[in-house]
């Protein structure tokens, strides 16, 4: 059996792009907000529903400042404007929080198009102080968990000999993944991943 501290190091500090196309994150996030209700409550306790949320789209933001914008789609559901169906155009600035590991909603700026002036405002207003409490909680991601439930995957593969093809074997630890930069592109979203650890490679043949 190899003994591994005799051969490896801290030999590996690489940082590693990964994308996540904004179709993966309209699925994400429709899963969360398509059928919700858009209400506001008064002093009473009594709820006035103004809106339900039909679809979600994602694209990158083109004011300066933003990274994402979404594209929600309503249908009205008060007494003045029901049954319209809306555009709400939601351009979020996310921030990446290394310490933490966590992805969250910096700010956000609500833009609502019903070719109607008062219901514009109306819905700017319920859409801002509905997102403020409902989708800045969803946008909130805690990578931390997912990191090290993976690190902890990949680490008893390699304790145990990976096989990366016939005859050669990755052996080594994984001790830092973190996510240190988020970059939103064109269709996607860019996250680098710097990873921190030890690695050997392993011969079992050699052919001619």
């Amino acid at each position: 059996m190899i003994d591994k501290d005799n051969f490896i190091d801290k030999n590996i500090s690489i940082t590693i792009p990964v994308i996540i196309g904004y179709k993966i994150l309209e699925k994400y996030l429709g899963g969360k907000l398509v059928g919700k209700i858009l209400s506001n409550e008064n002093k009473q306790g009594e709820k006035s529903n103004y809106a339900m949320v039909l679809d979600v789209s994602i694209e990158k933001s083109n004011l300066e400042g933003f990274d994402l914008l979404l594209n929600i789609t309503l249908r009205t559901l008060t007494n003045l404007f029901k049954n319209r169906e809306v555009k709400i155009f939601f351009h979020a600035a996310l921030e990446l929080d290394k310490e933490l590991q966590q992805v969250s909603l910096k700010d956000f700026e609500i833009d609502g198009k019903t070719q109607n002036r008062f219901a514009d405002r109306l819905l700017e207003t319920v859409v801002n102080n509905w997102m403020y409490s409902k989708l800045k909680k969803k946008m909130h991601y805690d990578l931390m968990p997912l990191l090290k439930e993976k690190v902890t995957a990949l680490n008893l593969e390699l304790e145990n000999k990976l096989e990366a093809k016939a005859g050669v074997n990755l052996l080594g630890s994984i001790d830092k993944v973190e996510i240190s930069n988020l970059r939103a592109g064109e269709k996607e979203l860019c996250i680098s991943v710097s990873v921190l650890g030890t690695g050997l490679i392993e011969l079992e043949k050699l052919e001619l």
